[in-house]
């Protein structure tokens, strides 16, 4: 702040008003400086709010794209999760009903297992994974797919299996049109013993489908 007239002593008012607006004429330039600088703070002061605003504008965005990312990765991890619990329960839910079915299918093979004649003479012995034997005699005629289901109705045999035998090693075939073959004429001899080894896995069941005989 400047002082732009002071008076001492005694004055007319005419005086007075001639040496005040002698004072304002004096100090014009200084008060129009004043009054820019003052004009130049109030733009400034806008101008600083302004910007803040706009800044504050920018990080509330920021943050809002922030957490739309995290909330959208999240969302993804909990599709990605799910689809695997619901791969998971599918697999485990087939592959109950696939043992149904063999079960099904081995007490349906053990009611209507046919009596020996005397026509079956080619005598095949089984080995169970467990160690156990059973022997059986089954007409040379006898189809490898009767073969396996003679296999299946064994008590202690898997529900899902591969019939190999050691002279020649060979691995019977599951399925397939030599699967439909008699035991002549897939050379299985008299005395063969045929081991049941379970299989535990989709692959291995693929393998043995697949096996070159």
């Amino acid at each position: 702040m400047r002082m732009v007239y002071k008076h001492q002593g005694f004055a007319t008012v005419e005086q007075v008003i001639s040496r005040l607006t002698t004072s304002i004429v004096e100090n014009e330039p200084h008060l129009n400086r004043q009054r820019s600088s003052r004009n130049r703070d109030r733009v400034s002061e806008s101008t600083s709010s302004q910007l803040l605003m706009q800044e504050q504008d920018a990080a509330y965005q920021e943050s809002l794209i922030r957490d739309q990312e995290r909330a959208r990765k999240k969302e993804e991890e909990e599709r990605a999760i799910r689809r695997i619990q619901e791969e998971e329960e599918r697999v485990e839910r087939e592959k109950r009903e696939k043992i149904a079915d063999r079960e099904a299918l081995r007490q349906k093979l053990k009611e209507n297992l046919p009596e020996q004649t005397k026509e079956d003479t080619l005598s095949l012995l089984f080995r169970l994974p467990n160690g156990s034997r059973v022997s059986r005699k089954f007409s040379p005629n006898t189809t490898i797919k009767e073969i396996y289901e003679f296999a299946l109705t064994c008590d202690e045999s898997p529900n899902f299996f591969t019939l190999v035998s050691n002279f020649p090693k060979r691995v019977l075939p599951v399925d397939g049109d030599a699967h439909d073959k008699t035991c002549v004429e897939m050379g299985i001899q008299n005395s063969t013993t045929l081991f049941v080894q379970e299989i535990l896995s989709e692959d291995e069941e693929s393998s043995a489908s697949e096996a070159d005989l």
